[in-house]
């Protein structure tokens, strides 16, 4: 009888299937960025995709202790620098050069596709849900100097108070370990949670990063990966922030997107705690973008506001400030910031990273009626 032979399989038919995908890929980004236009369909991928994605990947990676998110980037380098020494070794050691260049090029390109597709579907209709400006109804409308001076005034004064509070080691350095404040922080934005009902989500602990060191090479203190759900953490960084930016991941992990936004929501749910060491994290968050503002508008009454900080406040700004220096040149900071302002205002926030320092409206309009 005569047996029959089956066509040998070969790497080089998966070409065609990976240029179907990098056209479909591409006409998905292509779509998404169409329907940016319609309030109604950026609104409907937020509830149904976006939403319902982000609350099923963080409970399902909360099982586990690290971030997978972290994993993911560091799978990814990894295999990405193998990819490219092999087909180094492939070029040099097999004809067809160019179509063993046209091929991988394609791959990685179809690699880089899919994570920007994936971006877009799982992170840019978020920029397109209501605000949570709107949703928690507090004002972003323009504010006088004068009504700013009042509130970095206040959040100055309740820094001093607080910078006296937390537990310093023998150098007058704030010594709350990053663990302990990482494990109190879901309890924390319970309460901004209670107060917006907007931010109601499952109580989950962001993940602190292990090469928290590259992430403030690129001048970043934490970031939200929507495709995990999980909150990450910069472990590097000065403690005494932390908890403020624990808290502005966990706003970004129940839907908020912008920035200004979600600094508000940190100071909200730093000041709003029991525990001294967020109080005063959260009270210093404010008083950078307040007494920055108030700089700009008013010298003489920044100067008034900055010479009544204590010597305990200006040594911790001057501690942060000495961290943060040796990143600032760097080229992989100044990459990096190009690209997330890019990114930025190519999802409609037309300040960039600059709108981190936006939440100035929203602070004051929400403060200042509490102060006077």
């Amino acid at each position: 009888m005569e047996q029959k032979t089956g066509k040998r399989f070969n790497i080089r038919d998966l070409a065609p299937v990976r240029l179907g995908l990098a056209l479909a890929l591409g006409a998905l980004i292509e779509t998404i960025y169409a329907l940016r236009g319609s309030e109604a369909a950026m609104l409907w991928l937020y509830e149904k995709i976006t939403r319902p994605w982000h609350g099923f990947m963080s409970r399902l990676c909360s099982v586990f202790p690290f971030s997978v998110a972290e994993l993911i980037y560091a799978a990814a380098v990894v295999l990405i620098v193998v990819y490219i020494i092999f087909l180094i070794y492939r070029l040099i050691r097999r004809d067809g050069k160019l179509l063993q260049a046209w091929r991988s090029v394609l791959t990685l390109g179809l690699v880089a596709l899919f994570f920007w597709a994936a971006l877009c579907l799982f992170w840019t209709p978020c920029y397109y849900a209501p605000r949570f400006a709107e949703t928690g109804g507090v004002s972003d409308e323009p504010v006088a100097v004068s009504e700013l001076a009042v509130v970095t005034e206040h959040f100055a004064a309740l820094a001093n108070e607080y910078a006296e509070r937390v537990p310093r080691d023998e150098n007058g350095v704030f010594s709350v370990t990053r663990a302990d404040i990482v494990d109190r922080a879901a309890e924390v934005f319970s309460g901004a949670a209670e107060e917006f009902p907007c931010l109601e989500g499952a109580s989950l602990a962001p993940k602190g990063i292990v090469c928290s060191r590259i992430m403030s090479y690129m001048n970043f203190t934490g970031f939200f990966f929507p495709m995990t759900g999980e909150a990450n953490l910069n472990m590097d960084s000065p403690a005494f922030m932390l908890p403020a930016t624990a808290q502005h991941e966990i706003a970004h992990q129940r839907g908020v997107a912008q920035e200004q936004d979600c600094n508000f929501v940190a100071v909200f749910s730093c000041v709003s705690s029991e525990y001294e060491d967020y109080v005063y994290s959260g009270a210093l968050l404010a008083y950078i973008y307040l007494g920055n503002a108030l700089y700009s508008a008013d010298y003489d009454a920044w100067y008034e506001v900055y010479s009544g900080l204590s010597e305990t406040v200006r040594a911790d700004l001057a501690r942060n400030n000495e961290y943060w220096e040796p990143f600032r040149e760097s080229k992989a900071q100044q990459a990096s910031n190009a690209v997330y302002d890019s990114f930025l205002k190519s999802n409609g926030q037309e300040l960039g990273r600059q709108s981190y320092g936006a939440c100035v409206d929203l602070l004051v309009n929400y403060y200042y009626p509490k102060i006077i």
